[in-house]
This record gives structure tokens, sequence and C-alpha cells, in this order.
């Protein structure tokens, strides 16, 4: 029988050394958590993880070196820190197993698993404070139990815990819960020494957390709100107390805030790329904080998506709801309020859940909805849930079989909620079922169909990718100028790949005109300028964005190429220079000394880069190509016989004229760029004396 005497607790024994309690938690949680996430250990990439991860050479990581270091910690930015921790997370990651996606999934597992022993933790020593202890004190471990249960098993965190870029959610969350466990163990104990060093952890942890994503800058006004409901009481005496010790830690973290946000018009700057207002944002997040709370507490498989098509709020009468949600999130807060004294736990858990939403859901011009962000908020929401379902075990005590119904219904929504997580994970951790899935669940949005193209791309189905295409364009619903410009740079790539040039370069255009700071798009009209005899125009347009984006390597790349195409030698090897500073190991350079060298003449030096960029690149042609060429001329039969051999390989059942013919199609845009005709004499005349 399951009761209060025996704290809910079954009877199990353990080594002496080992609190019992403490690890059937974690053998438990392990368990559970290993089970529902086993099938996302291999999932794929997506969405924003290859900006921030597989395209970011920033977190490539060569060595511990300082500079590495301080790139590392930039994220995707150039300058400056961004969620360091996190990116530092990612490098380690790509330093021990490359991008092995393997070891990224344990990685982010281990902190979603760590984060709920944590969370454990702190409703277990809460629950037993003397404020609380009279209501709780033979409860408090199965209440903590099923609470974490109900957090770590919900569908809800898929997100967080499969799409690996966020990471920074949940590594957020795991610092930011465990500086608050610090904080009460500090708050209590009754050793200074100890005390300290609890504080001083919690502080580190609090740093760690807000290194980690920005959103955690939070943490202090939790603890606050903690201590006066928990440890103190919410009378008016303390709560202003409270307040004169809070205004200068809370002046320091608006002016970190400032400062590392750029100022507050440079935090409001991005509402241009968005499809709606200000105003419209903070009208539409009331509805979906109660949209997220439905989630949490109804988490089935087909109300969970990643990209959501929520109708935006145009005003308090459109959607009607709008006006409702308010109302319903204002009484919400009223009554913890009101409840702060009499029953400061429920209290808690309801501002809690809305007070670190404050950073995402209100004013900052970022996407109306993400199911991640509800990482940290959500982590007291079952408390009371949980708190309910005990006390109902324990009423019905006397009722064997009443008991054992209650204690199956739960072990039954447990059950469920892993089984939809491991669903979830089925869809999450594959590329096409995550972005087919959400198609269908919102049919009306572009993203999904643009991003099912890219993946169909990838794969080289081009007929069915470009029908994708069109269908988001069609739809014309991105969110965002900056997602509907990625769009269309995606549409002038595949016609630019196919070398429909005369398709590719309106959609360039367009996307340039629809967000004109999108960098990607200005290589590639640069090119297609190349190719129609328009050099000054494409260097000029390459050569303004460089002054405004000096550190852009693509930029670099192409600014090199023109240079080399005017035979501005001196310039171009000036250029080298600063790009090797910035990418020692960038093949691309490489390439381009082998042809400055080579047009000058210097073919032994030629001979050596183009070497050096074939062992870090065997099958390329243009490389056997150029070796050809430059081993003929210094009369290394070795080097040329060994070329000629790569070259047949590499050419297969294709004749080699149209093989060379394909190779240099578009030479105004090459780097390397000979004569076929010569290259093909001096193959044939070598294969001839062989034979």
């Amino acid at each position: 029988m399951l009761t209060k005497q025996n704290g809910f607790t079954l009877p199990l024994q353990f080594n002496r050394f080992f609190n019992r309690d403490f690890a059937f938690t974690c053998i438990a949680l392990l368990a559970a958590l290993l089970i529902i996430y086993s099938n996302s250990f291999q999932g794929d990439w997506h969405f924003d993880d290859f900006a921030n991860i597989v395209e970011n050479p920033h977190v490539q990581l060569k060595s511990f070196s300082g500079s590495d270091l301080k790139k590392c910690i930039s994220g995707i930015k150039k300058d400056g820190l961004s969620r360091p921790l996190s990116y530092l997370s990612f490098a380690m990651n790509y330093r021990i197993g490359s991008m092995d996606v393997l070891s990224f999934h344990l990685v982010n597992f281990a902190i979603h698993y760590l984060s709920s022993i944590f969370l454990f933790l702190l409703i277990l020593n809460t629950l037993k404070l003397p404020r609380l202890k009279d209501e709780f004190a033979g409860i408090a471990y199965p209440v903590a139990l099923l609470s974490v249960f109900f957090w770590a098993l919900n569908p809800v965190h898929v997100t967080s815990v499969t799409y690996v870029v966020q990471r920074m959610a949940s590594m957020a969350g795991m610092f930011y819960i465990l500086s608050m466990y610090l904080y009460l163990k500090g708050r209590t104990s009754e050793k200074t020494g100890q005390a300290i060093l609890f504080f001083v952890g919690c502080f580190l942890s609090a740093m760690a957390a807000f290194l980690s994503k920005e959103n955690a800058i939070l943490l202090l006004a939790s603890i606050a709100l903690y201590d006066l409901l928990f440890i103190q009481t919410a009378t008016k005496t303390n709560i202003k107390r409270l307040f004169k010790l809070l205004i200068l830690p809370a002046l320091l973290v608006i002016i970190i805030g400032y400062l590392y946000s750029g100022g507050f018009s440079n935090a409001l700057s991005g509402y241009h790329i968005r499809d709606f207002s200000l105003t419209e944002r903070i009208l539409t997040q009331p509805r979906v904080l109660i949209f997220y709370l439905s989630l949490l507490f109804y988490p089935i498989g087909s109300r969970l998506t990643l990209l959501y098509d929520i109708e935006v709020s145009r005003s308090l009468l459109q959607p009607w709801t709008t006006i409702p949600a308010i109302l319903l999130i204002v009484l919400s807060i009223v009554l913890a309020l009101f409840l702060a004294r009499k029953r400061p736990l429920i209290s808690f858990c309801i501002l809690f859940y809305f007070l670190n939403h404050i950073i995402e859901s209100s004013i900052l011009p970022l996407e109306m909805i993400y199911e991640h962000r509800n990482y940290i908020p959500s982590m007291f929401l079952f408390v009371p849930i949980a708190q309910f379902a005990v006390w109902v075990i324990d009423y019905f005590s006397y009722r064997r079989v009443i008991q054992f119904l209650v204690c199956a219904s739960v072990v039954v929504l447990l059950a469920g909620l892993g089984d939809a997580t491991y669903r979830r994970n089925d869809i999450v951790s594959d590329d096409f079922k995550l972005w087919f899935d959400n198609i269908e669940k919102s049919p009306g949005l572009s993203r999904p169909h643009s991003n099912l193209g890219v993946y169909l791309t990838k794969l080289g189905e081009d007929d069915q990718a470009i029908l994708e295409y069109q269908k988001a364009l069609s739809l014309n619903n991105f969110g965002s100028s900056q997602a509907r410009s990625t769009h269309l740079h995606n549409m002038g790539i595949y016609y630019y790949k196919k070398r429909d040039y005369d398709k590719a370069m309106p959609f360039f255009e367009e996307s340039r005109s629809t967000l004109s700071r999108y960098i990607p798009n200005y290589p590639y009209i640069a090119r297609l300028l190349l190719l129609t005899g328009e050099t000054q125009q494409a260097k000029s347009l390459i050569k303004e964005k460089l002054e405004k984006y000096p550190s852009n390597l693509t930029l670099m790349e192409t600014y090199i190429l023109l240079l080399i195409k005017e035979r501005n030698f001196n310039e171009a090897e000036t250029a080298l220079r600063v790009f090797l500073k910035k990418d020692i190991t960038h093949a691309f350079a490489q390439v381009c000394l082998a042809e400055i060298e080579r047009q000058k003449g210097n073919d032994s030096a030629a001979a050596y880069f183009w070497t050096l960029y074939q062992t870090s690149m065997p099958e390329d042609p243009y490389a056997v190509v150029a070796l050809i060429e430059i081993s003929f001329r210094l009369n290394d039969l070795k080097s040329l016989d060994d070329q000629i051999s790569r070259l047949i390989c590499l050419k297969g059942r294709l004749p080699l004229k149209a093989f060379l013919h394909e190779l240099f199609l578009d030479k105004q845009i090459l780097i390397y760029a000979p004569d076929e005709s010569e290259i093909l004499n001096i193959i044939q005349k070598r294969l001839a004396k062989i034979e």
C-alpha cells in the first residue's frame, strides 16, 4: 500500500552508501529517457543546424589556440560574443568526433538528463523547506519524482533535445535550474563556509546559463521570486526590502543587456524583416502562451510540429480570441498573486511560467512561436498536477482497487507521454519526415515546402525540388523577408546549377531587392555578370559589399576571382594574404596562388600549389587538368602519366573531348580556364607515345 507513512516509496533496498530515493530517480529517469530518445541519436541535421554548426567554420575547431577559440565563441557573427558557451560546446563536439551527428545528440541527451536531475533535487528540497514541509513532508519525494517525469518525458521538449542547435535552450535550462538549486543550498546552509561555496557555484552557473542563451538573464528575477515565496513570506515589508536589494543588480542586468544588444533601438531593428509589427507581436503573444500551455498539457502528435501557422493578431478583435487570451493571462497572474501567501507553491509555478516567457514572448522581433521556448518556463508547471495525483492516491489509501486504478492511470499517462515523445523523435530525427509532417500540419506555410525543396535538391531529386520551391512561392507565406529572400536565393541556385542563367538572375535580383543585406546573393550575381562580360560592374558590386562586410570569405573569394580575371596579380596576392589570415587552410587560396603562378609563367611554383591542393581534393578534375598542363611544360613525365590516368578514371565512359568541354564550359567564372584543345592535344600525344 502506498501511503504518506511509507513516503509513497517502493520497498527496494540499496547499498547504505547511496540514497535510495535519489538512486532510484537517477536510474529510472535514465532508463525512461534512453528508451524514448533511443531513435534520435542518429537523427539528421535540420534547419538552423546548417548555418550554426555544419556550415559554420568557427565551430570547426582545429586547435585550442587563442585565435581559434575566439572565432568559436563568436558563433556565426564575425566579432563580439554570441552564446559563447553553446558554440564552444559545438566546437568541442567537432573536435572530438568531427561532424559525426551521434556525438552531438549524445551531448544533447546528457544535458536534458542532467536538467531533469537538477530539477528533481530543487523541487524535492523546496518541498522540505519550513514554509512547505508541514503540507509536503510525507509526499515531497513522490511529488518531486512525478513532476520531473511529467516534464522530462513531455514531447514538447523534443525540439530542445533532438534538434541539435537548440542545445542553446536546453543547456541554458540546465545551468539555470542548477543555479537555483545551489542558491537554495546556500540560502539554507548552516555553515558559512559551505554557504559561500554554494553561492559561488550559483553565480558561476548563472553566468554559464546566460552565456548559453540570453533569456537566462531572467534567473535573477526567478531567484528573487523563489526566495520571497518559499524562504520569506510575501508580505509588504519583505517585498519592499527585496525591491531595495534588487535595484542595483537589476540596473546592472539592464546595462549588460543594453550593451549586449547594441541599444534598445538595435534590439527592435529586426521588425523590418518580419511580416508583423511590434504591436501585432505584443497582441499575438498572449494567444501563443495559451497555446503553449495547451501543448504542454495535451501534447498529442497531431498538434506538434516545428513551424506553426498561427494567425497574427491585427487588433484586439481580430481574431476574437485575442482579448480572452489576454484576460486569461491577467486573471492567472492575479490569482497567483492572491495565493502568494497561502498557496506559495501554486503561486510560484504560475508566475515562474509567465516570468520566463518575458524575453521571447514580448517586444523582441523574434519568430512568433517555437516549442523550445518552453524548456525553462515549463519546469515547475507539473508540480501542482503531481501534487494532485499524489493527494488522490493518498485519499484512496483505504480502497486498494481505486488506488490501484489511480496509480495505473498515472503510469498509462507517463507511458503515453513517452510514446508520443518516441513517435515525435521518429519524425524530428529525419529531415524528410520533419518537413513532410510540417506541410501536413501547416499547409499554408511556405517555409516547410522551401526546406523540403532544399532537402530534395541535396538528394539530387531536382524535378521534385522545383515543385516544392514553386509551391512555397505560390503560397507566399514566409513569415519574414529573410525567409523569402533565402527561398528566392535557393531557386536562383537551382537554375544556376542547371546553367539556366537567364532564369537564375531574376531570382537572385529579386532576393536582393527583398533583403539587400542577404550577402549570399552577391557572389552569384557577380559571376553571372562575368558571364556576360560585365567585369567592372561585377567588381564594383563586390567591392561595395566588401567594404561593409570585410570578413565575409565568400565575398573575398569572388573579389579575388575578379582580380585574377583582370590579371591584376599584385592586388590579388595582397587580397589573398588577408584571406589566408582569416583561414590559412582554405583550399581556395591554394588554387588562386597556383593560377597566379601559372599565368606568370612560374610553372614549378604552380605545380607546388596545385599538388598541395590535390592532397586535400584528390578527385577535383580541375587540379588534374592543371597538373597535366604544367607537368607537360616541365617535362615531368612521371607526374604527367599519373595525372592522365586520374583523368581517364574521372571521365568514366564520357569521351575525353566531351568531358573537357563540359568541364570548361563557363570559362569566364573559372579560376583556371586553359585552352581545351591544347590539353586534349597533350593527352593524345602522350597516350600515343605510351602505346
